[in-house]
């Protein structure tokens, strides 16, 4: 029979630790081609943006729809022979896989030695970025900057206690970025917040917040200097990843690697002054591994 989970269910039961392995699993999965990842859909229902993500995996015999918008987020998980198991309310869930798939890429792409955090934005999506990367063991200290000084304090001092890694906050993005080892971007910036001039030779940077064809957080042009471009699903990247489309036909797509290929080489290759860039998109996969990895952890 079909269970029904609800967002107090998902924060008790599910850890940064577990999506990150069941993550790291799905996309070794693709990587041997078990995976079928359709590109996310969107469309305009009763005044609103409705969003449609949807992934299948023959290893597990396992497929996920999420359907989103007007802060409703659900993800109905099925079984190829039992047909549906679990409808997951998704907010935190989704928050928890976004934070896992960046955090995996960090792992891969950024210098073994990284423990230096900048992070931009301080919303919902700010909280499981810092979970996943220092579980992953790639942040000590983390400077934030936000536009709002009153959510920002609010912010760090919330996560402080919930994390071992030294947090303050800083006076702009240029400072919170120049020390750092990895950049992580989490806004609704319509244009980009970090430009060419304020990263390092040897950064990561992750791009979290902007999914849509009109929107993006990182420079163009610093985007066209990174040596290394993953994202987690590239047919999805041509529709929504703005730092790509700004370049026009100026941008090579055979630059751009999707994350399964990392994760299945354990590897990225990368030099130590090489500046490095994971877009964030969201995609079906990361969905149906979290949302599985929930119902198994509640079914025993």
């Amino acid at each position: 029979m079909p269970i029904y989970i609800d967002e107090a269910r998902v924060r008790d039961a599910l850890g940064i630790d577990v999506v990150i392995a069941a993550l790291r699993k799905a996309f070794l999965a693709q990587a041997q081609g078990s995976v079928v990842n359709l590109p996310r859909s969107r469309a305009k229902l009763l005044g609103n943006s409705m969003n449609i993500t949807a992934a299948s995996d023959a290893a597990s015999d396992r497929y996920a729809v999420k359907i989103y918008g007007s802060g409703n987020f659900h993800i109905h998980l099925y079984d190829r022979t039992q047909g549906l198991l679990a409808i997951c309310e998704a907010d935190w869930l989704g928050q928890l896989r976004t934070g896992a798939a960046n955090g995996l890429a960090a792992s891969l792409m950024a210098r073994p030695q990284s423990r230096v955090v900048g992070l931009i934005g301080a919303g919902r999506q700010a909280i499981a970025q810092l979970l996943a990367l220092e579980a992953l063991g790639l942040m000590e200290e983390v400077s934030v900057y936000a536009r709002r000084r009153d959510k920002l304090a609010e912010f760090c001092e919330r996560m402080g206690k919930r994390l071992r890694a030294d947090i303050r906050m800083a006076d702009s993005v240029e400072k919170a970025v120049v020390r750092a080892d990895i950049v992580v971007t989490a806004t609704n910036a319509l244009n980009f917040v970090v430009p060419r001039a304020a990263v390092r030779a040897g950064t990561h940077i992750n791009g979290v917040g902007a999914n849509a064809a009109n929107r993006m957080e990182i420079d163009p042009v610093l985007v066209d200097v990174c040596a290394l471009i993953v994202t987690d699903d590239i047919d999805q990247a041509r529709g929504e990843a703005g730092e790509f489309l700004a370049l026009g036909e100026k941008f090579d797509w055979s630059r751009v690697r999707p994350l399964c290929d990392l994760v299945a080489s354990g590897t990225s290759d990368r030099s130590d002054k090489d500046i490095t860039f994971y877009k964030s998109l969201g995609a079906g996969i990361e969905d149906l591994a979290a949302a599985s990895a929930l119902y198994d952890v509640l079914t025993g």
